[in-house]
């Protein structure tokens, strides 16, 4: 049984809603209703994961990790474990991704910046068909001399590198990250 704190998640999702508005919340409306199965790993056609988009504290770079299953560079995340919230996901992935240095020198986000609904590629090997990630991504602050030493190999890059504007997400997150920092910028 996995036990998917359902009310919390309820909670995390309108106030990210709430105070984002300007997110695309289409992608969840599309798979509400949320239930407490769609925070299991082998929920098909889809499931809950939580992400972190870590940036330096100047705002410039960002750490990226080495996907070993879709090789490429993406933001640390993962799948829910049993009774996490979606920050709390966030944190431990963060955590095993790119070590402890890193999960306790950053300064993580209580609600979400970005809502992504995106296609996985069948993987053979775990037995998993084709199915789609809800994805809720947070955001953190890091020192960039801080070392990482998580379960992989990470890279700190610029938000205007092509890895990261190469990719829509990343891109449209480094994008607001950038608005956020104009002088004049009121949000949203």
């Amino acid at each position: 049984m996995h036990d998917l704190p359902l009310a919390a998640v309820l909670a995390e999702i309108a106030r990210a809603r709430a105070a984002r508005p300007d997110l695309d919340w289409a992608a969840f409306d599309r798979c509400a209703p949320v239930t407490a199965a769609h925070g299991r790993r082998w929920s098909f056609p889809w499931h809950l994961t939580a992400s972190v988009f870590v940036v330096d504290v100047d705002g410039r770079r960002t750490l990226l990790v080495e996907h070993p299953t879709l090789g490429r560079l993406l933001q640390p995340g993962g799948h829910l474990e049993p009774g996490e919230t979606l920050r709390q996901a966030a944190e431990r992935e963060l955590r095993e991704e790119c070590g402890d240095a890193v999960a306790d020198a950053a300064v993580l986000g209580d609600l979400a910046v970005d809502v992504d609904l995106h296609a996985i590629p069948p993987n053979p090997r775990r037995g998993e068909p084709g199915h789609l990630h809800l994805d809720f991504c947070f955001l953190a602050r890091l020192p960039a001399e801080v070392q990482s030493g998580g379960e992989l190999p990470t890279r700190w890059l610029a938000l205007d590198a092509e890895p990261v504007r190469g990719q829509a997400r990343l891109a449209r997150i480094a994008s607001r990250l950038s608005l956020d920092q104009s002088p004049g910028y009121r949000g949203g």
